[in-house]
C-alpha cells in the first residue's frame, strides 16, 4: 500500500526518529566490539550479558528504523534484492484521487510508492526516501510543481532523480522550463499504460541511493 506523507507529524518526529536510529546503531556497534573483545576469554557471566545487551541494542535498532519508516515511507536499503525489484516513486498531486488511483497503478505495476500532497511536502520527502522517479503535478498549492523541481535540481542530494510532469495544464511543454527540468510531461487523464511506461523508462536507468537510518540529510 502507498505511504503518504503526514506534514503535519513530520517536522519534528522525523529528526528524532533520525537521532534515535543512529544512537542504537551506534550502541549495538559497540556491544558488538567489546563481545568481540572478550570473546577469547572464554565464556564468562559478563560475555553472556553483554550478548543480551546486543539482542536488546538490535530489536531497539529495528523498533527505530520502524518508526522512522512510519514517518517516511518505508524504504528498502539501496542494496537489497527488494530496492532492486521494486523502485520507489514519489507521486506529488494535490487532488487525493489522482493521487491514490497513480499511487495504487504504479503499486500493482512493480513499484514502492510515497505520495505527498503538494510541492513543498514532495521536495521534503524526496531528501528523505531518495525516489527513483518523482510523479510531478504541477498546480498545486503552497509550491507549484515547476518550483518544486527546480528545488530538487538544485540540490546535490536529489538532482539525479527522474520528475515526470503530469498535469491537465495544456501550456507546460512549450515552457523554457520544462526541457530542463521534466524528463516528460503527461498530459492528465494518461491512460494507465502510458503512466506505467513512461516511469518504467526512467526508473531501470538507475535509483539513487536512499540514505540508511540515522544518516544525516543535507537538503541544501
Amino acid at each position: 500500500m502507498p505511504h503518504t506523507f503526514d506534514s503535519a507529524a513530520f517536522g519534528g518526529l522525523a529528526t528524532e526518529a533520525d537521532r534515535l536510529a543512529a544512537s542504537a546503531s551506534g550502541h549495538e556497534r559497540r556491544l558488538a566490539s567489546l563481545v568481540d573483545a572478550l570473546d577469547a576469554d572464554g565464556d564468562t557471566p559478563l560475555l553472556s550479558t553483554l550478548r543480551e545487551l546486543c539482542v536488546g541494542a538490535r530489536e531497539q535498532r529495528r523498533i527505530a528504523d520502524v518508526l522512522r519508516a512510519g514517518l517516511i515511507g518505508n524504504v528498502a536499503a539501496p542494496n537489497s534484492e527488494d530496492a532492486l525489484k521494486r523502485p520507489l516513486v514519489l507521486i506529488v498531486d494535490d487532488s487525493p484521487d489522482s493521487r491514490d488511483m497513480s499511487a495504487m497503478l504504479l503499486e500493482t505495476s512493480g513499484f514502492d510508492t510515497i505520495t505527498a500532497g503538494n510541492g513543498l511536502e514532495g521536495v521534503i520527502v524526496a531528501h528523505y526516501t531518495r525516489p527513483a522517479v518523482v510523479v510531478m503535478d504541477i498546480a498545486m498549492p503552497v509550491l507549484d510543481g515547476v518550483q518544486a523541481t527546480r528545488l530538487l535540481k538544485a540540490s546535490q542530494v536529489t538532482q539525479d532523480i527522474k520528475v515526470i510532469a503530469y498535469t491537465a495544464k495544456t501550456n507546460v511543454e512549450d515552457a523554457p522550463a520544462a526541457t530542463r527540468l521534466f524528463e516528460e510531461v503527461l498530459r492528465k487523464p494518461a491512460s494507465p499504460e502510458a503512466i506505467i511506461s513512461s516511469v518504467q523508462r526512467f526508473a531501470v536507468r538507475g535509483k539513487p541511493g536512499v540514505p540508511s537510518p540515522g544518516t544525516s540529510i543535507d537538503m541544501r
